[in-house]
This record gives C-alpha cells, structure tokens and sequence, in this order.
C-alpha cells in the first residue's frame, strides 16, 4: 500500500494498485515464510523489508486531490449534492482476518447489523474479508459503505479512499486505547529493547500499526535496524505471533496489548501470564476505527452515525467480542487529533532504511512456522 502513496496523478488508481500490490505481497509472505524451506525465507525477507520499509522517494500521507478540506480536520468534505449516493443496499465489515475468524466476527456482530438495519430503514450485510488489505480495496472499490478498519490502514482508508472515522471502541470511562508490546518468552534472556540486537523479531504483516510498522519505527528511534541489528519473521497475525512466544517458537513478538488481553482470555487460554514478559510498551494508541465513506447521502450518514452511538452493547456478541480487553461501548474519535501518532508512525515507517542508509545484502532470517489451531482473536491494529 505504501507504493500508493508516491505519485498524485491518480491517487485512487494507485493506492488500488498499491492495495493489489501489498495483498500480492501478503500472500506470497505467508507461502514463503509458513510453506517455503528457510533459504527461500532469507532472500524473501530481504526483499520484504527493503521494499516495504526503504522506499527513499516516499511522501508525507496527504488528502488525495480528489477530496477537499475545507475544514482543516485532514478528513474529505461531504460530497456535493449531486455527487452523493443512497445504496439500496448498505456493506458492513469489521477489519478482515481469516475465514473461522470472519465466521465467528458474523455471528458476534449480527445483533448490531440487525440495529443498524432498523435505524437506517434499510438492509445491512456483514461482509468478510480474508485480510485488512482486502478489506481496504474493497472499501476503495465502493463495495463497503461502513466498516471498522485495522488502526495501521486508517491514514490510507482516509486520504486516498474517503473514509471518514467517527468512532472507536470505548470503556465505561474512555475511548480505548492499546499500546504496541514486545513481548518475549518468560524464560528470556532479552530484558530490554536494545537486548534485542543480535536476535529475531516476528511481525505480523504489514498493514498493522502495532504488528509491523510502530515496531520497525520505534524501534529505528534507538537505532535498531531490521536485517542489520536484528532479524526479521513474519506469523501472518497476532494470534500467530502470541502463540508462538507461548511455544517459544519465537524469541520476541510485537503485538497489540488488547489483543493480547483477549488471547488469555480464550478459552481455553492462547496463552498465559506466566508464558511471556513484556520488554516493551509504547506510548497509547488508538483502536481500529469505524466510519463511513465520504460521499454517502448526509442524511444517511447521520442516520449511521446515531445508530453506533445508541447501540447498547450489553447481552449482545458485541459485548462477548470485546468484554476481556474491558470494550463496552462506541465512542467518538477524530482522525485529526486521535490518530496523530498513526499518521507519524505511517509517515516515517517508509523512510526507516532510508535514514540508516544500510544495504540489502543477505538477511538471516528463518521461515517462519506458524502455530498451530490457533484460536481467532481480533488483529484490529
């Protein structure tokens, strides 16, 4: 997706070509790293990293041209009146995972949709995807109206498909929040960030926030360097990578702290308090967001936005969905102040390589095995 952001002349053709471009490179990652002998591994994971992370023309993330802003809240303006839609029917999604992930994520949202329904005076379907990547194209294709986006591809969703976020997950008291962790097997050597020179880290894939891109930058910000200072695999996704530090297939993970809340409470648990030590937390980030796209009637957006808020979440698969990581409500964001360290984080994670100025030459990662029977637990970072 990154590849979408260089070039103004057609910002939606382009980042569906980067969107295309980074599921093609998602599905490759998993069929090397998980398939392929380690090897094949190595010269893959040099290509992931250098090409993802070390793109040295990247610009800032900025509204597509196509959008206006009058208002300065780096969101698109409501369409003109004559440009706006009304489907007749309404596409809902909640951050695209794997088919028993989506299955499950169905049934826990059928509650909400059938609300939603009522409020908007038309049919609502809950659609899977199979990753956040597909999900994002289908949102940039108008195939998704409403959806709740992972936090790493918001910035995208917003200044190059019109996706306006207006909500979050939200406890009794405020709007949630997560922090990245690195978290390494209790029986660890590693008691520090910096320890981490010399070893391997597992991300997730590279259209999460706290999986794959807050790390590498943050972890730049003390001069570690992927390939150079430590070494690269990938699991697919935070459930992958939390049970692999639970069977010490991994020696250190970034995952999202939610998440992570939500994999002991499992049952049975993916993994336990005693099986990890965490020897990195980052400053908060938001959740994934939800929101609508840009140019929907405004009287159907209002209508949207009334129903998330007046949703009572207690006795539904809501509630279930998100209990363990303390979620109980929908609440307000604003893209422009609550996903600022977002925007930071998406606008430095192509210049990492760049600013350390290293080479591609031959990486030592090893493949990476993903876990087995791993329960489905919610990757929304």
């Amino acid at each position: 997706m990154d590849e979408s952001r260089k070039s103004r002349t057609n910002p939606l053709l382009l980042v569906l070509f980067g969107v295309a471009i980074a599921a093609a490179i998602g599905g490759g990652m998993y069929f090397v790293q998980v398939r392929q002998p380690a090897e094949a591994s190595r010269q893959f994971n040099g290509q992931i990293i250098y090409n993802l992370v070390g793109l040295k023309d990247a610009q800032p993330l900025r509204l597509a041209d196509k959008f206006k802003d009058a208002d300065g809240d780096l969101v698109a303006d409501p369409a003109e009146p004559g440009a706006t839609i009304d489907p007749p029917r309404l596409s809902f999604s909640f951050v695209g995972s794997n088919e028993s992930e989506s299955k499950r994520l169905s049934g826990q949202f059928k509650e909400f949709c059938a609300y939603l329904q009522e409020k908007v005076g038309k049919p609502v379907d809950f659609v899977p995807f199979k990753n956040p990547d597909a999900e994002l194209k289908a949102f940039c294709d108008g195939k998704l109206q409403i959806a709740g986006i992972n936090t790493g591809n918001i910035p995208t969703a917003v200044d190059q498909c019109g996706f306006i976020p207006f909500c979050s997950l939200a406890s009794d008291k405020e709007v949630a929040r997560y922090q990245m962790l690195i978290i390494v097997p209790a029986d660890s050597s590693m008691q520090t960030m910096e320890d981490l020179r010399g070893h391997e880290l597992t991300l997730t894939e590279p259209g999460s926030n706290s999986g794959f891109k807050a790390p590498l930058v943050l972890l730049h910000d003390e001069n570690l360097m992927p390939g150079q200072d430590f070494t690269i695999r990938y699991s697919g996704g935070h459930e992958e990578s939390i049970q692999g530090i639970a069977n010490k297939t991994y020696q250190a993970a970034a995952v999202a702290s939610d998440v992570l809340q939500r994999a002991m409470a499992e049952d049975p648990p993916l993994i336990k308090k005693d099986q990890y030590r965490v020897i990195f937390k980052s400053n908060d980030f938001p959740t994934a967001g939800f929101g609508y796209v840009w140019n929907l009637k405004p009287e159907l957006a209002a209508k949207i936005k009334e129903a998330f808020f007046s949703f009572q979440w207690k006795g539904t698969g809501v509630e279930r969905e998100f209990a363990a990581s303390n979620q109980t409500k929908f609440a307000p964001v604003e893209f422009k102040n609550d996903f600022a360290l977002v925007r930071r984080i998406d606008n430095e994670i192509r210049s990492v390589h760049a600013n350390g100025e290293s080479e591609t030459d031959s990486t030592t990662q090893p493949d990476a095995t993903q876990p087995a029977n791993a329960p489905a637990v919610p990757a929304a970072h």
